[in-house]
Formats: C-alpha cells, structure tokens, sequence
C-alpha cells in the first residue's frame, strides 16, 4: 500500500467518525428538545407535615403557586412565612431531582460520546458550543 493510500484511508475512517459523532449529537438534541419540552410542562408540589400549605413549583423549582387553607391563616406571620419557605425549598428539591433524572439519559450518552477536539485537534467543541469570546474567560 502506498502512504497516500494509508492517507486517503486514515482521513476516510476520521470523515466516518465525525459523521457519526454529528448524527449522535444530532440525535441528542433532538432528544434534549422532546425532554425539555416536558419538563416546561412539568409541575411539583410540596405539602407542609400539617398540610395547610402547599407550594407547586416548575421543573427549574421556580415557584408558580402557593396555596394556604384556612388554619394557615392562623399562625403567625413569621411562622408562616418559615412553612411556606421550607415547603418551597422541599418541592424545588423534588423539583431538582426529577429534571436530573429526566436529562440523565442525554447527559450519560453524550458524556460517553467523543466530542469534536478529541477526533480532530483545535475543532470547536459540540459540548460547549458557545464558548466565551473573551480569552481570560476560558477557565485554566
């Protein structure tokens, strides 16, 4: 075999890895659209022990309702606003794990794939495809 064969055939087998590398990529984003769009959807709630408090929170644990039966209204202020503050937290916590648990399979596939620098050096990366322009911005 001549070393323009070897050559032609390296850069053939590194062309296939890269299409693959952006079809798997491709296909992930894709995936990432479908979860993401669940996830906008998504709602948690969170009740306090007593249960006069509930609080639903969206899939990033960003409050979107409080709701306080009647007894609520009887505590006092501060302690109120200490339940209600812990039940936030407790659905923004449920709110966490099942964002985590709904990306984990993106997050598994794509940690296992080769990104773009590893098959072709000084290429841009796939993982952080917007990397910040400024140079003292890149973290050492």
């Amino acid at each position: 075999m001549q070393p323009a064969e070897r050559d032609e055939g390296g850069v053939a087998q590194l062309r296939l890895e890269v299409h693959r590398a952006m079809d798997a990529y491709e296909d992930q984003v894709a995936r990432l659209a479908e979860i993401r769009g669940h996830l906008d959807t998504v709602r948690i709630q969170a009740r306090s022990v007593d249960g006069h408090v509930e609080v639903t929170v969206d899939s990033a644990g960003v409050v979107v309702q409080v709701e306080l039966e009647k007894p609520a209204m009887r505590e006092k202020p501060d302690a109120l606003a200490r339940t209600i503050t812990e039940v936030a937290r407790e659905a923004a916590r449920y709110a966490a794990k099942y964002t985590a648990e709904a990306l984990a399979p993106v997050t598994e596939i794509v940690g296992a794939m080769p990104d773009l620098p590893d098959l072709i050096p000084g290429a841009p990366s796939l993982r952080e495809p917007f990397a910040p322009e400024d140079p003292e911005e890149v973290r050492p």
